[in-house]
């Protein structure tokens, strides 16, 4: 029985939507890891509402810097013309996959909380950012808000 506005197989749109339906190739900058933060603080004027991920030699995301990192920075003291990105990264990533369900990496993302959320292919090379503005454009699409 097929219920009107389902897809060919009785899909919703809604759980045919997935990652490749959101732009997330925007928002981001991806540096090594042993970037300078002086270097790095010119880097975040680029992407002044996003974030900087800093890969390791294989081009790995391990962490990410955005403006909350070089506050930190700050109230501790950390010689920032001297540190590098790798002593003031967030490593709260989550990794999800390009295919994957919206619904499903909306309830991850809830469950978990994660600082930054990368998105990987099906080989799990590093293709984009899943951005706080990509999460609230899918509880739209979602109908969740």
């Amino acid at each position: 029985m097929s219920e009107e506005g389902n897809g060919v197989d009785g899909a919703t749109e809604l759980e045919k939507m997935s990652i490749r339906d959101f732009t997330i190739t925007d928002e981001f900058i991806s540096v090594d890891k042993s970037m300078l933060c002086r270097e790095l603080a010119k880097k975040l004027m680029e992407v002044p509402r996003g974030a900087i991920f800093l890969v390791n030699e294989s081009g790995v995301p391990i962490g990410a810097v955005t403006a909350r990192e070089f506050l930190i920075a700050t109230v501790k003291e950390v010689d920032l013309q001297s540190a590098k990105g790798e002593d003031i990264m967030n490593t709260n990533i989550m990794e999800i996959g390009v295919d994957d369900p919206i619904s499903e990496v909306i309830l991850k993302i809830s469950k978990y909380a994660p600082y930054a959320v990368v998105v990987k292919d099906k080989d799990e090379s590093f293709l984009g950012y899943f951005s706080p503005k990509d999460y609230h454009e899918a509880l739209h699409k979602t109908g969740v808000i």
